[in-house]
């Protein structure tokens, strides 16, 4: 029998690799911190861990024999390459496993922003005694765009702030702590309506900059946008100018379409834009459960059995 080879790339303590190795008896386990450390041991690796986020194209090109990837995060988008689409790669995820943590940090820039948190963070600083004018989110209206396990998870959390909840989605059905549910069809009808309005779709041919300077013409004056998905749903240009005509109040950001930011961005110097860099899913007790997961997985994978969060590489998810 072939000895088994998984390359994580990504720190991994010792204790961490050493519980890998044991969960496959006789599998060899390697964790690397970046791509570019693991790119030479790729050659005869079996399966591979990384991140969505990172450009899986020279990783699988330098991994001629690997039959399965996994996603260290829920999203794929940089995985979906032409050698993965090409070959017989099972590609699996991390599904779930973030939802909680990003729904808090959801929940987190909602409050922040509602409440005026940065404006009395700023005065602070300057030991300025002045009241933020922030708002209540009783009896406001969250849209979350892109209603799967995380916009489930922000739903359930924004509900007992007492708000109305309008779950946009592919196909409408009956949602426990959404109000009314749209299709994504109808998101020109839902905008308007909205105080706040959430990203949390993922990435696709047809979400590719879906918040663009039409949808945010149409958002109510006044309103707050949230993005705790993918930066690629949504067009930078033109939240920057709907922001800079006060066509909104503001927005909370967690992903940007270049990380780290550059020294440049007019997001830096904009009062209304909250900037988190890129952790809505990263906390000790969320990375325990990814790497809980990617050890169940590998002990499938080594039994050739089906694992979990398996990808549909034609749909993205």
């Amino acid at each position: 029998m072939n000895t088994m080879k998984l390359i994580v790339i990504n720190k991994l303590s010792e204790k961490m690799i050493e519980e890998l190795r044991s969960a496959v008896p006789g599998s060899v386990v390697e964790a690397y911190p970046s791509p570019k450390e693991a790119l030479p041991y790729l050659a005869d690796a079996d399966a591979i861990a990384l991140w969505g986020f990172q450009d899986a194209e020279p990783i699988l090109k330098a991994a001629p024999h690997v039959r399965w990837v996994h996603s260290l995060s829920d999203g794929v988008e940089r995985l979906l390459t032409p050698e993965m689409l090409s070959r017989p790669i099972i590609l699996t995820n991390s599904h779930g496993i973030h939802d909680r943590t990003v729904a808090e940090h959801a929940m987190a820039l909602l409050l922040a922003l509602s409440r005026q948190i940065p404006q009395a963070v700023r005065q602070q600083d300057e030991e300025v005694w002045k009241r933020p004018r922030g708002i209540s989110l009783y009896k406001k209206t969250v849209a979350i765009v892109g209603f799967g396990s995380i916009g489930r998870a922000i739903a359930q959390r924004a509900k007992g702030f007492e708000t109305e909840i309008l779950a946009v989605k592919k196909h409408v059905s009956e949602e426990l702590f959404a109000d009314k549910v749209y299709t994504t069809e109808q998101i020109d009808e839902v905008l308007p309506l909205a105080d706040f309005v959430i990203a949390a779709l993922p990435t696709t041919a047809e979400t590719n900059q879906f918040f663009n300077a039409e949808r945010f013409s149409l958002m109510k004056d006044g309103a707050f946008f949230i993005n705790i998905a993918r930066a690629s749903i949504v067009d930078e240009d033109a939240l920057i100018d709907a922001l800079s005509q006060d066509k909104l109040a503001g927005a909370a950001l967690d992903v940007f379409s270049k990380e780290p930011l550059p020294e440049d961005h007019p997001f830096w110097n904009m009062k209304k834009v909250i900037m988190t860099p890129h952790v809505a899913s990263f906390t000790p007790d969320s990375w325990d459960r990814v790497l809980a997961l990617l050890k169940d997985n590998f002990i499938s994978f080594g039994k050739g059995l089906p694992m979990i969060s398996e990808v549909d590489k034609k749909k993205g998810y």
